[in-house]
């Protein structure tokens, strides 16, 4: 029988921008995969249906949220290109009823698009945003790489599988 895992919380995390830390981080919005569809209907197909479209993935975005203004917020609007990663730990359950730490690391490419400038509040955080439009995303779970969306590339992996290999054999 398999093992059954129960995953928790994440328990820590560390944010870089091209090799820096950033300090005041406290949260990274990841982006959402989608891919496009086109609308197919005719004969044989009961009303319509969506279909993805091969080798297209629509605009991704991550965010990155910071508790005030400061050094982290002008460093991460200064550059150009922005290569982030996200070092997060997280807490797991095995159903044999230990626990373990896992690693999960994020990588993702892109350039600075939008600066949420937060708010002014006695008693609270200004919780100020950079948002990235995101061209590369990898990401990697206890080892073992899940997901990598290079746009440039032509590359889409999910779990191992490469879903780009035949449009790329085509194309090149």
């Amino acid at each position: 029988m398999a093992k059954k895992i129960i995953s928790g919380s994440t328990g820590a995390m560390t944010v870089f921008a091209n090799g820096r830390e950033l300090n005041d981080v406290t949260s990274v919005t990841l982006p959402d995969v989608e891919m496009p569809t086109t609308e197919i209907k005719g004969a044989g197909i009961m009303g319509t249906l969506n279909i993805p479209q091969t080798g297209q993935v629509n605009a991704m975005t991550v965010e990155i949220t910071l508790r005030r203004t400061g050094k982290d917020k002008a460093y991460l609007m200064a550059q150009g290109k922005v290569d982030i990663e996200v070092r997060m730990a997280t807490d797991v359950r095995a159903s044999d009823g230990s626990m373990y730490v896992e690693g999960t690391k994020i990588f993702a490419t892109g350039y600075a698009t939008k600066i949420g400038n937060g708010k002014a509040e006695p008693g609270s955080t200004r919780d100020e945003s950079v948002s990235y439009s995101v061209t590369r995303y990898r990401e990697i779970i206890d080892g073992e790489e899940t997901m990598l969306i290079d746009q440039e590339s032509k590359v889409f992996k999910v779990g191992g599988k490469d879903r780009m290999r035949e449009v790329r054999s085509i194309l090149y």
